[in-house]
């Protein structure tokens, strides 16, 4: 959750933002954590037709609330290299943040129109910036 920064559209109150399950508070670190359907329509799902944001409302895997907020050990990026997408329209991630993260890890960087959802709604960009990483990668 620090990773998505103050302009991130789950910056605010979480009982806003998300579903808990089970529904008591306060929130254990197992409790799990959907996105309410109107998050997922107007921030987490941007470039998607509306059947398309309420199959990934309806589908989504639950995020465990300990979870969000865990530190994560030793990042890939300090020995390989890495490469980063990042969506001009993405409110969950704002650019800002992603770029930040971006380029301190010395990833190179493509930005793309979209938002959170890059690999549903920009897959041709998503792929062909896998590929390059890919070739890349393969040269060094």
């Amino acid at each position: 959750m620090s990773l998505a920064g103050p302009d991130s559209a789950l910056s605010a109150d979480p009982a806003t933002v998300f579903d808990f399950v089970p529904a008591t508070f306060p929130p254990t670190p197992t409790t799990e954590l959907y996105l309410k359907k109107e998050t997922v329509f107007s921030s987490f799902a941007i470039g998607l037709s509306p059947r398309d944001k309420a199959l990934v409302a309806a589908t989504q895997r639950a995020a465990a609330f300990g979870g969000l907020n865990d530190k994560s050990g030793v990042p890939a990026w300090k020995t390989i290299p890495s490469w980063y997408l990042i969506g001009a329209k993405d409110k969950i991630i704002p650019p800002k943040a992603e770029r930040a993260m971006a380029e301190r890890a010395g990833s190179t960087i493509t930005e793309y129109g979209g938002g959170h959802l890059g690999l549903m709604s920009e897959p041709k960009t998503v792929t062909q910036e896998i590929e390059r990483a890919a070739r890349a990668s393969a040269h060094r």
